[in-house]
């Protein structure tokens, strides 16, 4: 008896030595889908609104009268319609842009060649809607708009210099910020900090290179100007955070002078008087992680035996910056690295193509390659960073791809290849789980998706996200255009190798 027990023991033992895997599975849960109408330019976002649901915005233009009509989805965690709002507005008022806080979605119109605008404001929670009237005070190209309060900001170029104004929902009336419209500057964003009631706008000095945070109080005051970079190193762009104690720091990445390419990341205090901390992406120990073993393990002997001879190493790329990521230990920062193609649309019955400008340069098509991650704590101290490959991902539109969620200490990445949702799962700098790919379906096994165009991906709440876009459905010889949204969830579990 006592030897069978010792057998039962060393199995046991054994068992316990053996390494962990997880195994992560995304399931597809429930999906919709909304018919496309080929006399109707249409176009759809989705706004998570975490546990309570999502709001699909849907706006569709008459090809032949030029009528527009918006309507907002208003769904619940388990995709069921809670309400339906439609909204048509003025003749010559076009979408212009859109801002989402915790209680509302703003939506900015703009008449055409006019200084009139019109903001709509849509309660998320019942559906319930606002219409205020006001006036840009002049003709501007719109390209930054953000609310704080009961006010706009609204940010853009006229003639060739950078504006921004502010209009007061209350009383609608407009107000120019002073200290912006100058030569050679440019809005690189614009950010708010509800909890200072502070407007930072954030511009770019094509002269001279400098990278200038500008920011005001909720009256439109100016409070102070600071500028970072040089020659050097030139903040491209920038995430405000906004911490406990009432200060605000600044992340985002950097180039050399004025290139678009950036070299690294950098994080600065706003708050006080402390020096700015740049980060090369050479001095990142896992920026190469999402290349295989060897090939990674070859460039990073280079990159250290160019440093060992006293050599600057720079590792240019263009750089897709995400919204910061707050976590328990701090904050993530996630951006893509891409590169821009300009290639004629395919014929393949998708009619909304749109074009994109990088400097004076258009293109109309992205290759992202990988995506970055760097973990921050709340003092915005790098803790680690990581790399995970987007396999030459293609985009029309240039947005963010890969998207988070979180169970424990685990994160697991998403992001949309055409018809297929990949995932891996990463534990700070490791990698637990390699690149897993999932087919998107359609409602039944008599149909096959057949053509797919911008498939997009948003993390929804607890363990689900949310893929949507344009495809083609067959069943037997009929083919049919949709649009449609399907809830993704996925589940983790440990498991023996």
């Amino acid at each position: 008896m006592k030897s069978i027990d010792k057998r039962y023991l060393l199995i046991f033992t054994f068992l316990l030595l053996l390494p962990f895997s997880i195994s992560a599975q995304l399931v597809q849960g429930k999906r919709i889908e909304f018919e496309r109408s080929s006399t109707m330019d249409e176009d759809h976002q989705l706004f998570s609104l975490q546990e309570n649901g999502v709001l699909l915005f849907h706006s569709s233009e008459d090809v032949y009268r030029r009528k527009t009509t918006l309507d907002f989805h208003k769904y619940d965690s388990t995709l069921a319609e809670q309400w339906k709002v439609t909204f048509v507005p003025e003749e010559e008022f076009l979408l212009n842009k859109t801002y989402q806080n915790d209680r509302y979605l703003f939506v900015l119109f703009k008449k055409r060649e006019r200084t009139d605008i019109r903001v709509l404001r849509l309660d998320l929670d019942s559906g319930d809607k606002t219409y205020v009237e006001g006036d840009l005070l002049t003709n501007m190209d719109i390209e930054h708009f953000t609310v704080l309060q009961s006010k706009a900001f609204i940010g853009g170029k006229y003639n060739d210099r950078p504006v921004v104004v502010m209009f007061s929902f209350f009383d609608k009336t407009s107000k120019v910020l002073p200290e912006i419209h100058a030569n050679h500057l440019m809005i690189s964003e614009m950010d708010v900090s509800v909890q200072n009631e502070l407007v930072y706008v954030m511009l770019k000095n094509e002269r001279n290179c400098q990278y200038i945070i500008k920011t005001y109080s909720y009256d439109g005051k100016p409070l102070s100007t600071m500028g970072l970079g040089d020659k050097q190193r030139t903040p491209i762009s920038g995430k405000i955070l906004n911490m406990d104690d009432g200060s605000s720091l600044l992340l985002g990445n950097y180039a050399e002078g004025c290139s678009p390419l950036s070299i690294g990341i950098y994080m600065q205090n706003l708050s006080n008087d402390s020096k700015i901390q740049y980060i090369d992406f050479s001095d990142l120990r896992n920026f190469f992680s999402f290349m295989a073993p060897k090939k990674e393990e070859k460039i990073k002997e280079k990159i250290r035996l160019k440093k060992e001879r006293g050599k600057e190493v720079k590792l240019r790329n263009r750089l897709l910056l995400h919204d910061i990521v707050s976590t328990p230990e701090g904050w993530i920062l996630i951006a893509e690295v891409f590169y821009p193609e300009y290639k004629a649309p395919a014929n393949n019955g998708f009619s909304n193509w749109r074009s994109y400008r990088i400097g004076g340069d258009t293109y109309n098509n992205f290759r992202y390659t990988h995506a970055i991650l760097c973990g921050f704590d709340h003092n915005g101290k790098l803790l680690w960073d990581n790399s995970i490959s987007l396999k030459d991902v293609e985009g029309s539109e240039l947005n963010p791809k890969v998207q988070i969620t979180r169970q424990d200490d685990l994160h697991i990445l998403a992001y949309p290849d055409e018809d297929l949702i990949k995932a891996v799962v990463v534990k700070k700098d490791e990698k637990i789980k390699d690149l897993e790919s999932f087919d998107l379906k359609a409602n039944s096994d008599a149909e096959r998706i057949t053509d797919t165009d911008r498939t997009n991906l948003i993390a929804w709440f607890g363990h689900s996200f949310l893929a949507y876009g344009y495809q083609s459905i067959r069943k037997d010889l009929a083919n049919r255009e949709v649009f449609s949204i399907s809830k993704l969830t996925y589940s983790l579990k440990n498991g023996k190798q």
